[in-house]
Formats: C-alpha cells, sequence, structure tokens
C-alpha cells in the first residue's frame, strides 16, 4: 500500500512563511486601501525582511491578486496532443480554465480567508484586474502555439477553412471572452467554487452562441 508522502520541515516553512505573506498583505490592502500599504507594511505584520518577501513573491500587485497564470505542465501538454479530440473547444476549454487559476471561495480557514480577500480586492481595485487579465494574455500565445502543434500533429482536425494559426487565434480568443464572462458572474457569488466558476463560464459559451444567429454577416 502506498504512502502518502508527507512535506518536508522545509517545505512546510515555505508554505506558512508564504501563507503570512499573502495572509496580512491581503488584510491590510482591504483595510487600508492598496495604494495606502507599502511592502515595509507587509513585511512588519508578517515578521519578515523585505528580501524573504520578493524570494516568495515579485511584486505587491502579484500578492494582492494572487498568481494569475498557470500555463499548461507538460504532462499535460503531452496527453492534449498525445488524443484526437472529438470536440476542441471542450477540450481546450479545461486549459484555458486552468490559466485563470484557481476560483474557490469555499474554502475554510486562512487559505479560505485569502481567496475571498482577494476577490474584493479585484472588485474594489479594477485596475489590479486589468493587470490579472494583462498577464493572461501574455500566456496566451503559449496556448495558441499548442493547438497550432495539435493541427499538425492530426491533420484533418481543423473546422475552419483558414490556417492553423488563424483557427487557434479564434479557438483561444473565444474561450478568453467566455471566461471574461463568467469570472464576472462568479465575483457575484458570495461562496463561488471552482465549479460554480466553470459552470458560469460553460454558461457564458452556450450564450455567445445563441447570440451567433443575430449577427448579419
Amino acid at each position: 500500500m502506498d504512502i502518502e508522502e508527507q512535506p518536508s520541515l522545509r517545505e512546510i516553512k515555505r508554505q506558512k512563511t508564504l501563507e503570512a505573506i499573502e495572509d496580512n498583505a491581503t488584510r491590510l490592502i482591504l483595510e487600508r486601501g492598496f495604494d495606502n500599504v507599502t511592502i515595509e507594511d507587509i513585511c512588519a505584520e508578517a515578521g519578515i525582511s523585505k528580501r524573504t518577501f520578493f524570494n516568495y513573491v515579485e511584486s505587491k500587485e502579484s500578492v494582492a491578486i494572487g498568481h494569475t497564470v498557470k500555463l499548461p505542465t507538460d504532462e499535460e501538454r503531452e496527453g492534449f496532443l498525445a488524443t484526437r479530440h472529438e470536440n476542441i473547444i471542450d477540450t481546450v476549454f479545461d486549459l484555458v480554465i486552468n490559466l485563470f487559476g484557481n476560483h474557490d471561495n469555499s474554502k475554510s480557514g486562512v487559505a479560505g480567508d485569502i481567496m475571498r480577500r482577494r476577490k474584493e480586492i479585484r472588485v474594489k481595485h479594477p485596475e489590479l484586474a486589468v493587470q490579472h487579465f494583462a498577464r493572461f494574455h501574455q500566456a496566451r500565445e503559449g496556448l495558441e502555439h499548442l493547438i497550432v502543434e495539435y493541427f499538425e500533429k492530426w491533420p484533418g482536425s481543423q473546422h475552419l477553412d483558414e490556417s492553423a494559426d488563424r483557427e487557434a487565434i479564434a479557438i483561444v480568443g473565444l474561450l478568453i471572452s467566455v471566461m471574461l464572462q463568467g469570472s464576472r458572474e462568479w465575483h457575484d457569488m458570495p461562496q463561488g467554487t471552482q465549479a460554480d466558476f466553470q459552470a458560469c463560464c460553460r454558461k457564458a459559451i452556450k450564450n455567445t452562441f445563441l447570440l451567433r444567429g443575430g449577427f448579419s454577416e
């Protein structure tokens, strides 16, 4: 019987330090406002040095809204390319969901508090949400290249009478749009889970296709 590997004491300490940074940063930002909180304030509350802060997070903005981009792992890329997919949009949907990160406000404890605060911070400071999506768009190109690679490996799998590049751009562009729509609906849910976020995004896809009939070519 396999025994689940336990994190080392060093890893536990790292997790605790990161949690302290995120916990105090999000709390202070909600209490005082983003512009009224310095990195030094966060370090003082978390009991760490400024050097330690930057060993764990890249900026005040990133600790306020969290890690916003999660590219497919090598294993996920290999799995995506290994199989011909019946519905390419449905499969890429799952990859794009991962790019948007975790959307689960139902967690308890400090981790749940941090998630809920970050959600509130994005509402109160929409300029940070813009940065959130700017980072996502930087990752979009990598996903488009992955889809092109898929089309090249599986000839005849395209749906549009366009180049592989153009179809990849169209697929990712469509899914980014529905993620933005779904994210807005999810933000109105006080205890929204990751499953709720996915459901909101799938609803946005359906609405997009329903509206297609009203478009004049």
